[in-house]
C-alpha cells in the first residue's frame, strides 16, 4: 500500500501571514462569542413568549453567522473590524438579562 501524501502538500499555498492567521483565529473566536451570546438570549425571549424578540435576535445570529462564513484571513482589514465589533457587541449582548 502506497503512503498517502499529508494534507498541507495539497492545500496550496497560504496568501497570508502567521500573523494574519492568528488574527483570523481571534476573529472567529470573537464571532463565535456573539452567536453564542445570541443564542442564550434567544432562549430567554423564547422562555419569556417574547416570540417577535426571539425572531428578530435569530435573525441577528444568523446575520453574525453568514460573517463567519465569508471571513478570510487573507482579508486583514475585514477580520480586525469583525474583532473590534464583536468585542464591543458582545459586552453589550452580555450585559442584556
Amino acid at each position: 500500500m502506497k503512503n498517502p501524501e499529508p494534507v498541507p502538500r495539497n492545500m496550496g499555498i497560504a496568501t497570508w501571514s502567521m500573523e494574519d492567521g492568528i488574527a483570523f483565529e481571534v476573529a472567529l473566536d470573537g464571532i463565535n462569542n456573539v452567536v453564542g451570546a445570541y443564542t442564550r438570549l434567544i432562549a430567554q425571549a423564547g422562555s419569556a413568549d417574547d416570540t417577535q424578540q426571539a425572531r428578530d435576535l435569530a435573525a441577528e445570529r444568523t446575520r453574525w453567522s453568514a460573517r463567519r462564513r465569508s471571513l478570510t484571513p487573507d482579508d486583514r482589514g475585514a477580520v480586525d473590524a469583525v474583532t473590534t465589533e464583536s468585542a464591543r457587541l458582545l459586552q453589550q449582548l452580555r450585559a442584556r438579562r
